[in-house]
């Protein structure tokens, strides 16, 4: 005869995780592995379905308080990201987005594009160690909207948007880096 424990292993194990789902200092880490898990390699948007970047406007700060915009870049190939710190699926990308920044720094403008304060994201920093350039938004372009985080877009050196990806996604993969290779050769 089965004891209590072995009938309701899974009800337990359930009740477990929900709890852990309270609590704030388990939430968060616990939706960061999941989210980790189901991202995908981004698609590259289809060439005639591909928009024209025109307003290159969307001007940010850094951490000194140095004012820029998408024009001192713009002719580059570019990757913009609009995250939170708050946001379980934007921390689950910063690994991926870290790896691809230390190989493409020196070829690709990348733009980590927040509301948070300064204190929260120097935090944030400190914490992960992620080396990456953060900058607060200050005024953003009609052209590269969002209404949900993660939002990442990818503009060729032409101001194509090769890529405008709504969620988690895998940005180390393979795929994306053959898609930074080939829009840095052409």
């Amino acid at each position: 005869m089965k004891t209590f424990l072995e009938k309701r292993w899974k009800d337990i194990l359930l009740g477990v995780f929900l709890l852990m789902m309270l609590i704030p200092q388990t939430r968060t880490p616990i939706q960061v592995f999941i989210q980790r898990l189901i991202a995908l390699s981004p698609n590259e948007v289809s060439a005639e379905k591909q928009k024209q970047l025109i307003d290159y406007n969307l001007t940010f700060n850094d951490k000194a308080g140095n004012f820029s915009s998408l024009k001192d870049n713009q002719g580059k190939v570019m990757v913009i990201n609009f995250w939170a710190t708050w946001c379980p699926p934007c921390i689950a990308e910063m690994p991926a987005f870290s790896k691809v920044y230390k190989d493409y720094s020196d070829r690709v403008a990348f733009y980590f594009i927040t509301q948070d304060n300064w204190d929260v994201i120097n935090a944030f920093e400190q914490k992960r160690q992620y080396q990456l350039p953060y900058y607060k938004l200050i005024n953003p372009s009609k052209d590269l909207e969002y209404a949900s985080l993660p939002t990442t877009y990818v503009i060729d050196k032409t101001g194509n948007v090769l890529i405008d990806k709504v969620g988690v996604a895998d940005w180390n993969s393979e795929k994306f880096r053959k898609t930074l290779d080939k829009a840095l050769n052409n």
